[in-house]
Order: C-alpha cells, then structure tokens, then sequence
C-alpha cells in the first residue's frame, strides 16, 4: 500500500475516533447530570461486567482476524475460508461463555440486584461475534468502517437527548448502548456478504484455535487493569466510587482513541512489509509513530493533570470531586500505553511474537491483581487508577527491555525529553488559567486554545518534524 493510502486510511480512523468522542463529549456530560454519580457508576459497573464477559466470546479475534485477512485479501477462495474459520470459532466461544455469563446472574448476588441490566447485556455479547469489524480493518476499508459508525452515532446521540430525561432511565441509556452493537452488526452481516461467502463446512473447522487462545489470553489478562479492576471496584466499593473512576478513565480514553486509531491503521500495513522483508521501511514507519505518539501525548498529559478539576466539573458537574485525584493519577499512563502500544501492534504482532505479548500481559495482570486486592478496598477508586498506572508501566517495560535486548528497533528515547521541555509553557499557561479564571469552562477554553497556540508555534520555530508539517499546512 502506497504512503497516501495510509495517510488516507488514518484520516477515516482518525475521524471516526474524533467523531465518536466527540459523540461521548456530548453526551457524557449531559447523562452525569441526569443520571448522577450513582447512575453513572452503576452503568459503567454492568457495562464493564458485560465487556469483561465479551474478552472470552471474543478472545483474539479482533487481532487474529485482521491479521489473516490482510495477508490473503486478494485471494477469494482463501478468504472465504479464512473468515469461515474465524466466524465459526468466534460463535463457539461466543455460546460457552453466554451461558457462562447467564449462570452468573442467577448466582452473584451483586447481579442479581441488577438482574434486568444484565439480561439487557446479552444480546451485546451475542451481537458482537455478528460485527466481524476484524474483516473490514483487515481489507482496510477504512471509508466504510467510519461512515457506518458515524452514522449510527449520530442516531444515538439523538435518542439519548430525546429518551434521558431522570435518574430513572437509566436502563434505558444502558439499552441505548446495547443497541449501537446490535445495529452494527446487522449491517456489518448484511455488507460483509459483498466480500466473502461464508463456506459452511470450514464454519466449525478449528484451524485458528491454539492463536486464539494465545491471543485471547492476552486480552484477558490485559483486562486485568482496564475492564476488569471497575468490575472489582464495583464489587468491592459500590457505584459511587465506580462513577468518579469512569469520569477520571474518559478524558484518558479519548487521548488514548487517537493512538489506537493510528496503530490499527498500521497493522496491516506493518504485515505486509514484514512480509516482503522490507526491514528498513518498517522501522522507519516505527520511528514516526514514536515520533507522533510523544509529539502529541506528553503536552495533553500534563495540561490534563493541572486542570483536571475543571476538566472534571466541565465533563460531569458538581457532585464528582472525587475523580480529580484519579484522573491525575492515571494520566500519565497514556505515555506508556503509547509506547506499548508502538511496540505491540506495530512491532511484536507483525513479527507474530505472541508468547511476548502474553508475558508482558500476564505481569501487567499479576501486579494489577496484587495492587487490586491491597488498596481498592482502602482507598476505592485512587486505588484502581494507581492499578492501571502500575500495569501498564510494567507492560511497557517489558516490552522495552525485549525488544532492546533482541535488537527488534531503536527506540529514540531523546524524543521524550524534548518534547517534556516543548510542553512547559503550555504548563505555564494551564496553570495560570486554573489559578486566575475562575469559570471552569472559560478557564479549560482558554488554557486549550493559548495553549495549542503556543505549542504549534514552538513545533514551527524549533523545525521539529511536526513543525515542518504544520508549516507545510499553512503554506498551502
């Protein structure tokens, strides 16, 4: 694939990442209104539950299938049956672990509570083995992936403005979310038969079984501190304390959606080159991604823990103080979910080393467990963001010291430290105006706009790489 089609597959990404936050901005702060801390802690509790059970329908098919369909896109037959395989495999494990799901409900009695949000939840997990995304992003039609969703965001935003109105609906916004997966992959079954034909004797076939599980494994125990540690916190706390570490984790999110964005953009793409021994050009495109990921995380990371107060009261209003101190803790963790993230998706999955995946994430899980049981009990949700803080250091780590030590790629460190002394005067200007504006949405107005100001024209004056294609944008 040409340099312009990835450029051009990004931008879809990009769009669709921007448009769906844009979405949840919208929304979020609307619904923390209407719902309340607690009923925003006790979606987000059930929806993690449900998210938690989809690691084991899904295992690692999202991963595994765009992998084997971007290597056989252009073979027919071969991707008839590859996504067969994949398909089926994806159905067997959907349909043990429903059942496993119902069993649940009947016999926990915290989901016994909310017995009718849970039932709600199964058609997400039924549904989801039916949104096949891992084909389209294999094929990399990009173009259709953004388009589809935007769309059915669109009416989603619209419903939740037009149903919400109480603290009683909220199982009616829970519905609402179920039904944006249950929608797409309607359309998703309907659109995919233009590509393939599902071949009914490779459906059960369980040729991609032992990658699966290997990949799933490392899904799961990736959970450990990101879907998983809410569902513990939910257990072990309650929904308030769940309603102020969802507020901290969504700013973190988003910046996060950009970075996934481009690294899923570039899978793919790192395959093929892989394929085709083109060593040189695959750390060239690693060396940029490093670049961009730095460029843009570590200014957003700091000027998000200064003002984390007023980005908390902007997002979700009074009454969820409680988040600020999570929210600072767990920002910093986008550096290194970026750096893992350059390493994973873009160097080790291309290469096919999942047994590193599954090492790092089974570290990042033991730590997480560890520091799970020892202080969310105590000190509830600070306890849970300092749990996904540590794991994904830990993960990156590990990353880092296998990737050096097997002479993978160099990873230009330096560029961290320039871009920490790039970002101080936007640290000065976000501190002034959380100290000096009291209205806390002039106030994160204000410090984005002078700060994004004073970045670019820092990018430009310093001919950093990012400067030169800011000025380029200019010029023309």
């Amino acid at each position: 694939m040409a340099e312009s089609s990835i450029k051009k597959n990004f931008a879809y990404k990009s769009a669709l990442t921007i448009s769906t936050y844009l979405m949840n901005f919208i929304t979020f702060p609307y619904v923390s209104r209407v719902l309340g801390v607690d009923g925003i802690g006790l979606v987000s509790f059930v929806d993690n539950v449900v998210n938690y059970f989809l690691l084991f329908a899904t295992m690692g098919i999202g991963i595994l299938g765009t992998r084997e369909i971007a290597a056989i896109k252009d073979n027919t037959k071969k991707c008839n049956q590859v996504f067969s395989n994949i398909l089926g495999l994806n159905l067997q494990f959907t349909l043990i672990t429903v059942v496993i799901y119902l069993l649940c409900i009947c016999v926990i009695p915290k989901f016994q509570q909310y017995d009718e949000l849970f039932y709600i939840g199964t058609a997400k997990i039924l549904f989801t083995a039916f949104v096949v995304e891992w084909f389209f992003t294999g094929i990399e039609n990009f173009r259709y992936i953004t388009i589809r969703t935007v769309l059915i965001k669109i009416c989603y935003v619209a419903s939740v403005f037009i149903l919400i109105h109480d603290q009683e609906d909220y199982k009616l916004y829970f519905l609402l979310n179920v039904l944006v997966v249950v929608i797409n992959a309607v359309i998703n079954l309907i659109y995919v038969r233009k590509f393939v034909d599902v071949q009914m004797r490779d459906l059960f076939k369980l040729h991609f079984l032992k990658q699966n599980v290997s990949l799933g494994i490392y899904a799961i125990m990736t959970s450990m501190y990101i879907t998983f540690n809410v569902m513990f916190l939910g257990l072990s706390s309650g929904n308030v304390e769940v309603g102020y570490y969802t507020t901290a984790f969504k700013l973190y999110s988003v910046i996060l959606g950009f970075f996934t964005a481009f690294t899923n953009v570039m899978l793919p793409r790192m395959s093929v080159l892989l394929g085709k021994g083109d060593n040189s050009s695959f750390q060239q495109l690693v060396e940029k991604s490093f670049d961009a990921m730095c460029t843009f995380s570590i200014p957003m990371i700091l000027c998000s823990m200064i003002l984390a107060p007023q980005i908390v009261y902007v997002l979700s209003g009074s009454g969820y103080e409680g988040a600020v101190l999570p929210m600072r803790i767990i920002m910093p963790a986008i550096l290194f979910v970026g750096i893992a993230q350059v390493l994973a998706v873009q160097v080790l999955m291309p290469m096919r080393k999942d047994k590193v995946l599954f090492f790092a994430s089974l570290w990042g899980a033991l730590i997480s467990l560890v520091i799970n049981i020892l202080l969310v009990p105590r000190i509830q949700s600070i306890g849970t963001a300092v749990v996904l803080l540590c794991s994904e250091l830990v993960v990156t780590l590990v990353y880092i010291f296998y990737t050096s030590r097997h002479g993978l790629l160099k990873l230009p460190f330096r560029i961290i430290g320039k871009n920490l002394a790039y970002s101080l005067p936007c640290v000065a200007i976000c501190y002034l105006c959380g100290a000096w504006i009291n209205n806390n949405f002039l106030s994160v107005g204000i410090a984005t706009f002078a700060s994004l100001l004073c970045w670019g024209w820092l990018q430009i004056k310093l001919q950093t790489k990012m400067g030169i294609f800011l000025k380029k944008g200019i010029m023309n």
